[in-house]
This record gives C-alpha cells, structure tokens and sequence, in this order.
C-alpha cells in the first residue's frame, strides 16, 4: 500500500530539529551580536539597509534613548561572513505605502548593493516594519526574492506554507524564550521543527540584556549534535527542494531532480538521497 511508504522530511544529517536566527537593521550592535552566535557556533541572517550604511543617529524607540549608529558598508563582507546577508530595503519604508515600482527599486536596489558588498546572492528578506500584503509580496517574487520573515511571533515551531509568510517562533524578548528553548531541545519531535529567533541588536544594548541571548545559545548549543545550525536561506533551498522530490505510484521509486542531499524518515528508518540520484525500488 502506498501509505506504507510516507514520507517525512528531516534535516541534513537525519536531524529533525533546525535552529535559525534573524536580525534587522544593521545597527552597530550587530558587532557584538556577531560575535557571541560566532563563539557559540550558531548561523544566522542579517537584514540590511544599503541606502544607510555609516548613519550616526539617536533616537527613542520604546521609551529608550538608543543609539542607532549604522554599521560602515566596508564592515558587511567580513563581519558577517559565515552568515546570511539578507535584504530590508535600502530606506527602510512602508513598503504597504509605496506604489509597486517604487518598492521594486527599494528591493532591487538593496539586493544589487547588497550582492556587490558580499559577492553573494541576496535572496531572502525581512519586511520593514513587518508591513506587507498580497501586493508587496508579489513585487518581492517579481524582484527575486524566495523568503521574507514577518513579525508575527508564533511560539511554534513550525515550517512554513509559504516563505514569504515567514513567521518566527519568538522574539528574544518574549517571556518564554528559555520555556520554547527547553521545549525545542528536550521534547521528542514527530516531524521536522524549526526554532526561530528574530529582534535588533540594539534592543540589547538599550537594555543593558546581552546576557539572554548569551544564555539562550549557551543552553542550545549544549544541543548541537540534534539540530541543524542554519541561516534563513539555507533552511528555504532544503524545504523547497524536498518539495521537488519525485515518486513513482507505488511510492516506492524515489528521484531527487536537486543538487543536494536530502535526508527523510519512511517506515521508522532513515534515508538520504544525493542530488539527481534516483532511490528504491524499497
């Protein structure tokens, strides 16, 4: 029967758990930030302002006198290298505001900067204000973009029906950072899960806190072995391309059309199947 041969996705190594972080704005703080997910091992995405790169700035946000200073754009290759440089607009505006062609060049723009500085491909997003509707997403997949995160925390750990509806788990800020971490590292999972972590770096500072975050990677990486360690767009070309699997009716002759190895769980045993590999008959 062909129920006998379900199959579940799980993460590189047969993992079933992936932990990812993003963080908006390009602040200064970043420095810092970067420094503590790299002591820890962890991998994350960063979200960007080309049109902002070395404005000093102080402003109140949340009833704190933050300093907003930008991070120089000859910073952005080296500081976060062994992470993912994502887009946020050059100007950081409503993009639910702006007629269509006027966010398609907020987009463009910031991708093509953004690619220059990094020499890499910048396809994810964050939107700026967490503003976005029907119309902003169809202008990001016109201008390439195969993600964008929401600020729309969920406590879950759920994979999403459509990347550019990311919602997060939880912002670090939330009363149940270290009750999820638990959760995520400790329950059994059924299927795959992934913990999603987002905020600003400068929310650290303005509250003198930096010990949260530090808490909550040093409880996590104690377990690395079970997660994948991944930034937002390495986590959207795994889910997609196990989207793409193909199977013959029986279920039981399995083709991998992409160029990686996917991993999956089907009758209690785990499996891998390397790119353009064709698996089974099981």
């Amino acid at each position: 029967m062909i129920m006998e041969y379900e199959l579940n996705m799980l993460f590189p190594g047969g993992k079933k758990k992936a932990l990812t972080f993003s963080y908006d704005d390009g602040t200064i703080h970043d420095r810092k930030l970067v420094a503590v997910m790299n002591k820890y091992g962890m991998k994350g995405t960063f979200n960007l302002n080309s049109g902002l790169f070395g404005r000093h700035e102080r402003k109140v946000i949340g009833g704190f006198d933050t300093d907003f200073t930008r991070i120089g754009a000859e910073e952005v290759k080296d500081l976060y290298a062994g992470h993912e440089v994502a887009s946020h607009t050059v100007n950081h505006p409503f993009l639910t505001r702006l007629p269509s062609n006027m966010g398609a060049k907020e987009i463009l723009q910031d991708r093509s900067n953004l690619e220059g500085l990094t020499g890499e491909l910048v396809r994810g997003f964050a939107y700026p204000y967490g503003a976005y509707d029907e119309k902003v997403e169809e202008v990001l997949s016109a201008c390439g973009i195969e993600y964008a995160r929401t600020v729309n925390s969920t406590d879950r750990f759920d994979i999403p029906r459509d990347f550019l509806e990311w919602h997060p788990t939880c912002h670090h800020d939330s009363p149940k950072l270290m009750e999820l971490a638990e959760k995520f590292c400790k329950e059994s999972a059924q299927e795959a899960e992934i913990f999603y972590l987002w905020g600003h770096s400068y929310e650290f500072s303005q509250k003198d806190n930096w010990q949260v975050i530090e808490d909550f990677m040093k409880y996590v990486s104690d377990y690395k072995e079970h997660i994948w360690l991944a930034a937002n767009i390495e986590i959207t070309d795994y889910v997609e391309a196990f989207k793409k699997l193909r199977r013959s009716t029986d279920g039981r002759i399995i083709y991998n059309p992409a160029g990686m190895t996917l991993w999956f769980a089907m009758n209690g045993e785990v499996h891998c199947i390397h790119g353009n590999e064709k698996y089974g008959p099981l």
